[in-house]
C-alpha cells in the first residue's frame, strides 16, 4: 500500500555525516496514518517540508519514506499560492476572498504530475494507492494514465463546497477530472458527497445512481467516511502519571482557577478563534456569574505564517487577547492565557485533562479532531465541549453543546451553560460521546475506506462475500436459467423500512444492479409495491426497463401491459378504471377511514388510486391494537372491500388485487423458466405462493423465494435485512453477464 500526501509523516533533516533524520512531524492526517502505514510497513511519498532540498527515501518505523522534492517557487506557488490561497478558502465557503492567478494553477499541475511519477515508480503490480486531500487533487487521474493496473483511492480531508462556490474555480473541470481518476472518492461527511456528484453530473456529464458514478467507461464510488483518532492511544495517554500530574501543575499555575476553558488550534482563520473570545469576553463584560474565577487557554498553533491572510489573522487575534487582558485582567491573573506555539503530543493531553470545557467554533471544518482527542481524554467522564455545527464532527458528537460560530449571542449563551452545566448531566453526555470516539477510531476508519476501496476492485466479489452460503447456491442457480423473471417489494426490500414512508429511499446499490439486470437477454425485472404507482416511480427514478407494478397488482405502468393493456412506456401511469359502484365504494371507504384518522391522532392515511392505507407505524401498542381492531370489525369487513394486513399499515381496496396474482401474470406474459421474489412483508406471502417450488426439505424448484428480514414465511430462503438485498442484485447480475458471456 502507498499513501501519497502533500507532506511525509516525519520530518526529514540531513545530518552532518549526510545520513538523513526523522522525526514526528505535526497535523491531522500524520496523527490518523501513520499507526497504520508503520503496522502495515506501507509506503509514504509526500513533500519533506523544506524547499529546494532533495533527501534519499528512508525508513523508519516500519515505514518507507520517498521524499518529493520542492523548489523554493513551488512552495509559493503550488503550496502557498493555489493549495492555501485559492483553495483552501474556496473549499471553507469563502470565508477569505479565494484568490486565481494562472502561474499558481501551472505550478500545482506541474507539481502533482511529480506526485503521480513517484507515486507510478513505487507502487508494485496491483498496489494500492491512497491519495490524500486537496493539495494533490490531479494526481488520481495522472496516476491512471501512467499506472491502470492500480487501485487508486482519494480522500479530502478539508470541506467540499456547494456548486455554487465551486464553479467559481477557473480550473474546476480539470479538477473534477483529476478526482475521478480515482476508483473510490471519499469525504468526511454526506452533505460532501451531495455536492461532488452534482458537480459530476453537471460539469462533466457523469452518470450518477446514488454513490456510484459512471465516467470515462469506468465506475467510480463515492461515500462519507468521517476520520478518527487513536482513541484507545490517546486515552490510555491522558492517564498516565506524568500527564495528570502536569495537568494538576497546570491548574495550579493558573491559580487554581474554577473553570478553565480551552481552545487548541492551528492560527487560522477558518477556526472562528475570534468566535470564542469575543463570547468569553462579552460574559466578561457583563460579570455574569458563570465566568467568576474562569480563565480562558488559548493554544494557536503557528500555520501558514508568509500568507497575508494568516498574518493579517494572528494580528487580530493578538490585539482582540490584549484588550480583554487589559479590560478584566488582573496581576498574575490574565483572562486569557495566548501562546502562540506548537505542543508535543503529552503537553496537549494534559492539556485537555485540566480543562473543564473545550470550545471548538471553527466556521467551517472538514472534521476537528481537537474534539475527538479532548473526548478521548476525558476519562473521567466529566468535562464540557462546545462544538461548531459546521465541523465534521458534529454528525458524530452530538451530544456536544452544538452552536453556530456565526451567532455570537448563541455562542455566549452556550459558553454560559457549559461553564454551568451540572455534574450527572456533563457526565450524560460525555459517555456518548467517548463511546463514539472509541467505537469510532482511526482503524475503524482505515479499514471502512480500504475495504470499500477493495470492492470497487471486484464489487460482485465482495457482495457474495458478505452473503450466506444457500444464498449463494441461489445465485447460481438463477444465472444458468433461460428466461429469468426477477420480481421484488420496495419497502423493506429496495428501501430500509422508515417511520414515514414519504422519506423512503431505495439503496442506490440495489437501483443500479437491477437496471444492470433489466438490460441483458432474457431477463425481465419487476418492482411490485403497495405504493401507488406514481409514488413508486418517482422513488425509482430512471430505473431503466424495469416493470413497475403499484396497489399490489392494481396499477402498472403501461411498459408490459400486465395487467392493463400494453402501452408505450412513455405514456406513464395507467389508472385502473373504477365502476360506478366501486367509485362509491372507495368514496365510503375514505370517509369512514378519515373518521378513524380523526378519533385516533397519529394515524396516518396514505390515498389511492384503488383505495387508501392505513399506516399506524409509531402509534403506542395499545392504540395500534384498537385501531386494527376497528378497521378489521368495520371498513376492513365490508363487502366489496379488500383487506390487506401488511407491517404496520393495513390495505384497504376495492379492486380485487394482489402480489401473488401480478407476478402470476408477469410470469405467464413473458413465459419465465425461472422466478425469483424477494419480499418482506405479510402482502408478499402472496406472492411466494405463486412461486413454483418442491415441496422436498432438500430440493429446490426452478422458482426461488427469499423473505427479508425476521418473521414467519412459505418462502425457502432469508435474508437478513435490505444491504444484503442489494448484495443478491449486484451479485446475481454479475452472474447472469457471466453466464450469458457478457462482459
Amino acid at each position: 500500500m502507498v499513501v501519497v500526501a502533500n507532506r511525509l509523516p516525519f520530518d526529514l533533516k540531513k545530518q552532518p555525516d549526510g545520513s538523513t533524520k526523522a522525526t514526528q512531524a505535526p497535523g491531522g492526517l500524520v496523527t490518523a496514518l501513520a499507526p497504520i502505514l508503520s503496522r502495515r510497513e506501507g509506503a509514504w511519498i509526500g513533500w519533506p517540508g523544506d524547499a529546494d532540498v532533495a533527501l534519499e527515501p528512508t525508513t523508519t518505523d516500519g515505514l518507507t519514506l520517498y521524499p518529493v522534492p520542492l523548489s523554493h517557487d513551488e512552495v509559493e506557488n503550488y503550496y502557498e499560492g493555489f493549495s492555501n490561497a485559492t483553495l483552501w478558502p474556496l473549499y471553507h465557503d469563502a470565508v477569505a476572498e479565494p484568490e486565481f492567478h494562472r502561474h499558481w494553477w501551472d505550478a500545482y499541475q506541474r507539481v502533482n504530475r511529480r506526485f503521480a511519477e513517484k507515486a507510478a515508480a513505487v507502487a508494485a503490480e496491483g498496489a494500492t494507492v491512497w491519495v490524500h486531500d486537496y493539495q494533490l487533487q490531479l494526481v488520481p487521474a495522472m496516476l491512471r494514465q501512467l499506472r491502470p493496473d492500480v487501485r487508486i483511492g482519494f480522500f479530502l480531508h478539508i470541506p467540499f463546497p456547494p456548486a455554487e462556490l465551486f464553479m467559481r474555480l477557473p480550473a474546476r473541470a480539470a479538477i473534477m477530472e483529476g478526482l475521478m481518476g480515482a476508483d473510490l472518492i471519499g469525504f468526511q461527511v454526506p452533505g460532501a458527497v451531495r455536492n461532488f456528484t452534482r458537480l459530476a453530473r453537471t460539469l462533466l456529464d457523469a452518470e450518477v445512481t446514488g454513490t456510484t458514478l459512471r465516467y470515462d467507461d469506468r465506475q467510480i464510488r463515492v461515500g462519507a467516511f468521517p476520520i478518527s483518532i487513536d482513541s484507545e492511544a490517546q486515552s490510555e495517554l491522558a492517564t498516565q502519571p506524568h500527564v495528570t500530574e502536569a495537568a494538576a501543575q497546570l491548574r495550579e499555575d493558573l491559580g487554581l482557577p474554577r473553570k478553565i476553558i480551552l481552545g487548541v488550534d492551528r492560527l487560522d482563520y477558518t477556526k472562528g478563534i475570534n468566535v470564542r473570545l469575543r463570547a468569553f469576553g462579552e460574559l466578561l463584560a457583563e460579570r455574569d456569574p458563570a465566568v467568576d474565577d474562569a480563565v480562558m487557554i488559548q493554544i494557536a498553533t503557528p500555520s501558514r505564517e508568509r500568507l497575508g491572510s494568516y498574518v493579517r489573522t494572528r494580528e487580530d487575534i493578538e490585539r482582540q487577547v490584549g484588550a480583554l487582558n487589559g479590560d478584566y485582567g488582573r496581576i498574575g491573573r490574565p483572562a486569557v492565557h495566548y501562546l502562540h506555539q506548537s505542543f508535543p503530543r503529552e503537553d496537549l493531553a494534559a492539556f485537555y485533562v485540566a480543562a473543564d470545557v473545550m470550545a471548538v467554533t471553527p466556521l467551517r471544518d472538514g472534521m476537528n479532531l481537537v474534539a475527538k482527542e479532548y473526548v478521548a481524554c476525558r476519562s473521567a467522564g466529566d468535562g464540557v465541549l462546545l462544538l461548531s455545527e459546521f465541523t465534521g464532527a458534529a454528525n458524530e458528537l452530538k451530544q456536544a453543546l452544538l452552536v453556530n460560530p456565526y451567532d455570537t449571542n448563541g455562542v455566549k449563551q452556550a459558553l454560559r451553560r457549559a461553564l454551568q452545566m451540572p455534574m450527572t448531566e456533563q457526565k450524560k453526555r460525555m459517555r456518548a460521546m467517548r463511546r463514539q470516539v472509541a467505537t469510532h477510531d482511526v482503524d475503524a476508519w482505515a479499514r471502512s475506506f480500504l475495504s470499500t476501496l477493495e470492492d470497487t476492485r471486484d464489487p460482485a466479489g465482495a457482495a457474495l462475500r458478505r452473503l450466506p452460503s444457500d444464498i449463494v447456491e441461489v445465485i447460481d442457480q438463477l444465472a444458468a436459467t433461460p428466461n429469468l423473471l426477477v420480481g421484488t417489494d420496495f419497502d423493506g426490500v429496495l428501501a430500509p423500512i422508515v417511520d414515514d414512508p414519504a422519506s423512503a429511499r431505495p439503496l442506490p446499490d440495489s437501483v443500479q444492479a437491477l437496471r444492470t439486470l433489466a438490460m441483458l437477454p432474457n431477463t425481465s425485472v419487476a418492482v411490485i409495491s403497495g405504493r401507488q404507482l406514481e409514488s413508486l416511480r418517482a422513488l425509482l427514478g430512471d430505473a431503466g426497463p424495469v416493470y413497475m407494478i403499484g396497489s399490489h397488482g392494481a396499477e402498472d405502468a403501461g411498459i408490459l401491459g400486465v395487467p392493463q393493456p400494453q402501452q408505450p412506456a412513455e405514456a406513464g401511469p395507467t389508472p385502473p378504471t373504477l365502476t360506478a359502484a366501486q367509485q362509491d365504494l372507495k368514496d365510503r371507504v375514505e370517509a369512514e377511514t378519515a373518521s378513524i384518522a380523526e378519533q385516533f391522532p397519529g394515524v396516518r392515511l396514505e390515498h389511492k388510486p384503488t383505495g387508501v392505507t392505513v399506516h399506524v407505524r409509531g402509534l403506542p401498542a395499545e392504540v395500534e391494537k384498537q385501531v386494527d381492531q376497528r378497521v378489521r370489525e368495520g371498513v376492513g369487513s365490508w363487502d366489496g372491500v379488500r383487506l390487506l394486513p401488511g407491517k404496520k399499515v393495513l390495505e384497504l381496496s376495492v379492486v380485487s388485487a394482489d402480489k401473488g396474482a401480478a407476478l402470476a401474470a408477469l410470469k405467464n406474459g413473458l413465459s419465465s423458466s425461472a422466478a425469483l421474489f424477494v419480499g418482506d412483508d405479510v402482502t408478499d406471502e402472496h406472492a411466494f405462493a405463486v412461486l413454483d417450488v418442491h415441496d422436498e426439505p432438500q430440493a429446490q424448484g426452478p422458482d426461488i423465494g427469499i423473505k427479508v428480514g425476521p418473521g414467519d414465511t412459505i418462502a425457502k430462503f432469508r435474508i437478513d435485512n435490505p444491504r444484503r438485498v442489494a448484495d443478491l442484485f449486484t451479485a446475481l447480475a454479475a452472474a447472469r453477464q457471466r453466464h450469458l458471456r457478457i462482459s
